[in-house]
């Protein structure tokens, strides 16, 4: 089983990928998080996010999908025996390269030409802009462009509505994020369980 978890700035996406990982412990479970800095064209992304490269859509659009097509046959073996859970993924390309020019239509047939692995769940973190900004202002952490611009979060946040409600893609679940941290681990467990069960 491939499982992504999405959702805007300050949503929670690598604590709840992390927690489902720790929950799936009795299985083959593998962590992935995008964008990965350090592997293939990580370098330009990091540049564009923290150090405000100018990047066109299409350039921004290309740099993060190579990473996507890069892991697909590594993703393809190991979904195959157990779990892969990634935080964020081509589904995050969906929704902030559109905002930034690129043809959802095209994305889509990208995807399908190139052969990036498609996944089984999308757990979409519902968070409101104003507790996921609040919630990126007490981190300590450096931010980055993304991070620090307030509108496009809230962009982002009406883009994956219409990601969900029209299930672009894949199969998005919309989970409430402004429960406990634990509150919210335990509904999106008890929903990979019942997929699990569902498949076996």
């Amino acid at each position: 089983m491939f499982i992504v978890i999405e959702g805007i700035d300050g949503a929670g996406c690598e604590t709840q990928a992390k927690k489902l990982i720790e929950k799936l412990s009795n299985r083959k479970a593998f962590f992935v998080k995008y964008p990965d800095y350090d592997k293939n064209v990580g370098r330009f992304i990091r540049e564009f996010l923290y150090q405000n490269k100018d990047l066109t859509a299409e350039q921004q659009f290309l740099f993060y999908s190579l990473q996507f097509i890069f892991d697909a046959k590594t993703i393809a073996a190991k979904r195959k025996n157990g779990i892969v859970v990634a935080d964020r993924y081509f589904t995050t390309t969906l929704c902030f390269q559109t905002l930034e020019g690129i043809n959802l239509k095209t994305a889509l047939n990208f995807a399908c030409d190139f052969k990036i692995e498609k996944p089984d769940l999308v757990f979409y973190l519902d968070v409101r802009p104003e507790i996921a900004i609040k919630r990126k202002s007490g981190e300590a952490k450096d931010k980055n462009r993304r991070e620090k611009d307030f509108q496009f979060i809230k962009k982002t946040y009406q883009q994956y509505k219409i990601l969900v409600k029209n299930q672009i893609w894949t199969r998005w679940i919309a989970i409430d994020g402004e429960r406990t941290v634990d509150e919210i681990s335990d509904d999106i467990y008890n929903k990979v369980k019942l997929k699990i069960a569902d498949d076996e």
